[in-house]
Order: structure tokens, then C-alpha cells, then sequence
């Protein structure tokens, strides 16, 4: 029985590979991974689900800036900042956030508004959103420390597209309000 269970192991390793794999980009710190370039997570994210092709124009790659009421507002697409379920940001979305806060004005009150998509408890999404919002702005005071800081995680409560569509999920819409909002006066 022994030199059959040897036979199938041997037969398994030569059709699998060894049991032990040898060390992969898995087996690495987050930290020590390679940083994607945009274009690898626009395709990566594209690859992943078709119908992001159809958001083109309306969330493009790490932030989008508009005017709102006389205040400039810097969004900051969650998917591309943050893994799942953390707030934890990489050394490259850091840099990129000191870029989009430099020509922000001397002294300028700046809030930083955390969001989240409909999923998950009322009170999960708060505490989410809230450390998101405070990753973003340890970020800009290191950069910024002139800047005069309101940090609130608002969790689901300020959607700016459906959650859902006729009672179906709309993970198009839920994208679209995991975010993270810096605004100031224009």
C-alpha cells in the first residue's frame, strides 16, 4: 500500500510540480511588491469586469477635479487607493495625493471627506470611510502641514450614483461612491 501511495504522490508531483513552490510575488510583503503602473490598473480593472469600459469618462484612474458651488473638489477613486477592507495607502498613492495638494492655496481650509458604497453595516462603512479620509490626510499634512485640516468619514450617507438599479446591484454605481473627497475654496 505504501509503494502505491508513492506512486500517486510521485505522479502528482510530476503532473503538479513539487508540493513546496518555489517563492512568488505571493509569498512578498505588500510593501516589497512592485508598484503598478496607472495604465496596468486601468487594464487590470478593465480585464477583471467589461462593463468598466462603459464608466470611460465618468472615473478616470486615481483622481477626478471639478468645481462645486465655488469650492474645488479632488476625488479620489477608493478602489485605486486602498485595498479591500483597508486604509492603508502605498508609498505611490501617497506621492501622488502630496501632487494633487500642491497648488492647493497657502493656507486654505481643506476638508477631507471619507465615502463608502451601500454594502456592509451602517457602522462598518463609518469606521471605513473615517480611516480612509484620516490616511488621506496624514498624507497631505506631512505635505501641506500649512493647511487647515477637517477630517469626517461620512460612510454611506452621501451617495453620488445608485447603489442599485431596480432593486439589482449597480456595481458600477457603488465604484463611484467608494471615494474620498478633498475640497477647498476656489
Amino acid at each position: 500500500m505504501r509503494r502505491a501511495s508513492a506512486l500517486v504522490l510521485a505522479g502528482a508531483v510530476a503532473v503538479l510540480g513539487p508540493l513546496a513552490p518555489a517563492a512568488s510575488a505571493d509569498d512578498l510583503p505588500v510593501d516589497r511588491l512592485p508598484a503598478p503602473t496607472e495604465q496596468q490598473l486601468a487594464e487590470s480593472v478593465t480585464a477583471l469586469d467589461p462593463r468598466v469600459s462603459q464608466l470611460e469618462g465618468r472615473v478616470t484612474g486615481l483622481a477626478t477635479e471639478t468645481t462645486d458651488g465655488g469650492d474645488e473638489v479632488i476625488t479620489l477613486a477608493s478602489d485605486i487607493l486602498f485595498a479591500f477592507d483597508r486604509s492603508d495607502l502605498s508609498p505611490r498613492a501617497a506621492a501622488r495625493i502630496r501632487g494633487l495638494v500642491e497648488d492647493v492655496p497657502r493656507r486654505a481650509r481643506v476638508s477631507i471627506g471619507g465615502h463608502t458604497d451601500a454594502l456592509g453595516s451602517v457602522g462598518y462603512n463609518l469606521r471605513l470611510s473615517t480611516a480612509r479620509a484620516r490616511a488621506v490626510a496624514a498624507v497631505v499634512r506631512r505635505s501641506r502641514p500649512d493647511l487647515r485640516l477637517t477630517v469626517r468619514g461620512f460612510g454611506e450617507t452621501r451617495p453620488v450614483a445608485p447603489n442599485t438599479r431596480g432593486g439589482e446591484d449597480d456595481p458600477e454605481g457603488r465604484a463611484e461612491n467608494r471615494r474620498v473627497e478633498i475640497r477647498y475654496a476656489g
